[in-house]
């Protein structure tokens, strides 16, 4: 093997391990830039309806969620906020749109409140609309929650009109004679956030099963006379084995939170940097052994995460099997390009 070969070697691995640094801190930087910035803004019971829907969860904007709905689609809501209800066979188009609107108690169509109630069949596009008019006033009174009741973050909104954070209740909050509506101040960056978060999230354990690997591998190749290729399906066993301390350290000294993330993150660290040990067994043709312990990781993944979060674990551990298989394609090449041949012994 030249020099100049061995040395792309140790490159790939320490590029490898910069890259698992990277990703393990992902979860950590989402945190930390996890704050949104909350207004909030004095409306009067009968003036901008469209801000006090966007705050409050009771009341549904209705201008706002047809307004990509063709006109001849818009006709049963019409019917019902003319005649007050409507009941039939509504265009596809409408039945999507009005989907998960049965919870709200109110309606906004056309700048006036209307008492909202739907029911429709999960099974057709048969809905049951009835809109009734109300004033402004009871709808705002009814929806509204004290400001000495509220939390501290939704206090400080109200005074100084906006706050920063992550856990402020988005409502219409009452203070003497005036109502607050308190609401993100772009729905975009909630979304946003929220997307951040749950790629952080993912990308964390992947980056400590790239380290385990890098850091696991670069000290066997510094041992023994066969240091290129040093990867027997033992050793890469140990080094996937790695994720777990890693992935404990990393929880311990960069996380807080729920305990369960003791469990939740080792398991899909280790699933992830379990491809060294795939590679290996592919670089030796050994394609029984590699189903069988593909197989075996991810079983022991799941039933790990399930037993650590319960129901949500089975949904939540079937994301990081996707995940980590993908992810594991690199550990995977990586077991591949270190694995000794099946015939070398062990040094």
């Amino acid at each position: 093997m030249s020099l100049s070969n061995s040395s792309l070697r140790s490159v790939a691995l320490v590029g490898l391990l910069v890259v698992g640094v990277v990703c393990s801190f992902a979860f950590h930087a989402a945190l930390t830039s996890m704050d949104i910035t909350y207004t909030a803004t004095a409306v009067q019971p009968g003036e901008n309806p469209d801000r006090v829907a966007r705050a409050s969860s009771d009341v549904v904007d209705l201008d706002e969620r047809l307004s990509g709905t063709p006109e001849a689609a818009r006709r049963p809501v019409e019917r019902a906020a003319v005649n007050g209800s409507f009941a039939g066979n509504v265009a596809p188009e409408l039945s999507i749109t009005l989907d998960d609107l049965e919870a709200p108690s109110y309606a906004v169509y056309d700048g006036q409140y209307y008492d909202w109630n739907l029911t429709a069949s999960e099974e057709t596009t048969y809905v049951r609309i009835e809109m009734v008019p109300v004033d402004a006033e009871t709808v705002v009174a009814n929806i509204s929650s004290s400001y000495d009741g509220a939390s501290p973050e939704v206090q400080t909104a109200v005074d100084s009109g906006s706050v920063a954070g992550w856990s402020v209740g988005k409502g219409v909050y009452r203070r003497g004679g005036t109502y607050y509506a308190v609401a993100p101040e772009s729905d975009t960056a909630l979304a946003e956030r929220l997307l951040g978060g749950f790629v952080g999230f993912v990308l964390t354990p992947v980056g400590r099963g790239y380290i385990a690997v890098a850091l696991g591998v670069l000290g066997l190749r510094y041992r023994g006379p066969l240091a290129d290729r040093p990867l027997t399906v033992r050793r890469a066993i140990g080094v996937a084995a790695l994720a777990v301390p890693v992935s404990l350290v990393g929880t311990l000294l960069f996380e807080s939170g729920s305990a369960s993330r003791f469990v939740t993150g080792p398991a899909s660290a280790t699933l992830v940097a379990s491809g060294v040990v795939a590679g290996v067994l592919a670089h030796q043709r050994r394609w029984l052994a590699l189903v069988g312990f593909t197989v075996l990781i991810a079983v022991l993944t799941v039933v790990a995460i399930s037993i650590a979060l319960g129901l949500v674990g089975v949904l939540l551990g079937g994301v990081m099997l996707f995940v980590g298989f993908g992810a594991g394609l690199v550990p995977f090449a990586y077991g591949a390009g270190f694995g000794r041949d099946r015939s070398t012994r062990s040094a």
